[in-house]
């Protein structure tokens, strides 16, 4: 079995203030965020983990090298960035929802079609790049561990896919620092959900 660490990058002031977080906004974990990161750090055994994925946003590479201690040589790959908000990105998410709450859904997310509205990324475009990333992953590892450390939104959108979830309303976001969890066989490449948005501190590992 291939086991895939999933972790939300630690909090930011964007996250704090409630702006919209994509990937034009690349700001520095804030002081609260690196404590979350800490405090994962120390739960998480990273000697158990073969190789480590990162988006090269800011707040991510800032997560994964405090959780790697150095272990490992990070792979920064663009498709894990964050989804790309357009001119939405940065900008208070109350406001936006004021004048186009079309855009929201039932839980505050942002809808399926939300880009018809502003000149942000469509979640299809999302989608596509963070499976292209996946399938990648599960043909060049196999028995393994690896961690991957990304965002929210990015997340949400790879357990959709990975799980053939018909909408992304129906999963919700991950908490800064928390931790989803899958196993792949490595013979058919199915993907089971073992846990999702466990945060420190906890037992994150299963034996290999």
């Amino acid at each position: 079995m291939l086991n895939v660490y999933i972790v939300r990058h630690g909090e930011t002031d964007t996250n704090k203030s409630l702006k919209i977080n994509g990937s034009a906004t690349d700001l520095p974990l804030n002081e609260t965020g690196i404590k979350q990161v800490e405090a994962l750090r120390d739960s998480f055994d990273i000697s158990q983990i073969d190789c480590v994925y990162a988006s090269p946003l800011t707040r991510a590479k800032q997560t994964a090298e405090i959780i790697d201690r150095g272990q490992h040589q990070i792979i920064f790959d663009d498709r894990l960035k964050e989804m790309n908000y357009g001119n939405w990105d940065g900008k208070d998410a109350l406001e936006i929802k004021q004048k186009f709450p079309q855009a929201f859904d039932e839980l505050g997310y942002f809808t399926e079609d939300y880009s018809d509205y502003c000149s942000g990324e469509s979640y299809q475009h999302l989608a596509d790049r963070l499976m292209d990333f996946w399938h990648d992953l599960v043909q060049k590892h196999e028995n393994e561990s690896v961690l991957l450390v990304f965002h929210g939104t990015a997340s949400r959108s790879l357990v959709q896919n990975v799980l053939g979830i018909p909408h992304i309303s129906l999963v919700g976001e991950a908490q800064n620092a928390g931790v989803i969890n899958f196993s792949v066989d490595d013979r058919s490449k199915k993907a089971f959900l073992r846990y999702y948005n466990r945060v420190a501190p906890s037992n994150f590992f299963i034996a290999k």
